[in-house]
């Protein structure tokens, strides 16, 4: 049996998830499971790999599930040591396999392992990558090292989601909560980091595509406020300083932009804002932060 079972979550986007697959089908190392897991309303993506790519193993998810609960299934049937959630709008680079399957090879105490990404918006390669760090491997020190590489001030991007292989063994019954909102994938993150290291390869071995039909900017107050109950499940993890960091960022900025905020309530966010602002220019933590991201950024202009 193989080591590594590699699903392809697809929805509908059938060009799309036809370039995903020529990419993972490129690999130098083909020593994987692949499935095509398909949670389409149609019968269109079925007919192109039945038609295209008879020989890939294909999965019809009838009747169709939430996104989440499809996330989970996939988790629930993966058979290898490792397994990856490869979305169907993304592009895998010839060497990702190899070199995430030697990555959690070499480091058995990983529960997870994600890498870089190149960033492609509407069709144009972005200068940027995903995130900028030293060294080929960049440790996730603990939990509230990983929750601060999203939420806090002066950080330098993260590993995006469908890039994370992770240890079979490690995750356990650990699922994402489907009715976490639209910060799910995260949360399910911080959990994995709780019961053991995460590591980001530097290298970017994907290709993240953003695009007409992404659902990644879409959220709601409502989602913004479930995290914020999350973070506060966990004080001793996550730390006071984080969760105000979150709440500047998600809660409040966004409410003093809010048209359909009352004037009492745009009023409390901005005091809340300047005390924020306030305690955190004291604070060496973030001055240190900033430092780092500009020594990152002085070293990929070179």
């Amino acid at each position: 049996m193989t080591t590594f079972s590699l699903f392809v979550l697809c929805h509908d986007r059938v060009d799309l998830a036809r370039q995903t697959l020529h990419s993972i089908l490129s690999q130098s190392d083909q020593d994987f499971e692949l499935i095509v897991s398909d949670n389409s309303s149609n019968d269109s993506v079925e007919h192109m790999i039945r038609v295209e790519f008879p020989q890939v193993e294909y999965r019809r998810r009838l009747p169709m599930l939430f996104n989440i609960a499809h996330f989970n299934r996939c988790i629930d049937e993966a058979q290898g040591e490792y397994f990856c959630l490869f979305h169907d709008d993304d592009l895998m680079h010839p060497e990702f396999v190899r070199h995430m399957k030697a990555a959690m090879e070499e480091n058995p105490q990983w529960v997870a392992c994600g890498c870089n990404a190149l960033i492609e918006t509407m069709g144009k390669i972005e200068p940027r990558s995903s995130f900028r760090a030293f060294g080929k491997q960049e440790p996730i020190t603990s939990v509230r090292d990983l929750a601060r590489r999203y939420f806090a001030r002066a950080q330098s991007g993260i590993a995006p989601f469908p890039s994370y292989v992770y240890r079979k063994s490690a995750v356990g019954d650990e699922r994402l909560d489907v009715d976490g909102g639209k910060y799910t994938d995260v949360a399910w993150l911080l959990r994995l980091a709780m019961n053991g290291p995460i590591a980001w390869l530097n290298e970017p071995l994907l290709t993240y595509r953003i695009h007409g039909g992404n659902d990644g900017k879409l959220e709601s107050p409502q989602d913004r406020l479930r995290f914020m109950a999350f973070l506060k499940r966990y004080p001793e993890e996550f730390g006071k300083a984080l969760l105000e960091d979150y709440r500047c960022s998600f809660i409040y900025k966004p409410l003093v932009k809010s048209e359909a905020a009352s004037p009492a309530r745009r009023t409390i966010a901005h005091r809340f804002l300047r005390r924020h602002s306030w305690s955190r220019y004291g604070s060496p933590s973030l001055y240190r932060a900033l430092m780092r991201r500009f020594m990152i950024k002085r070293l990929f202009e070179k």
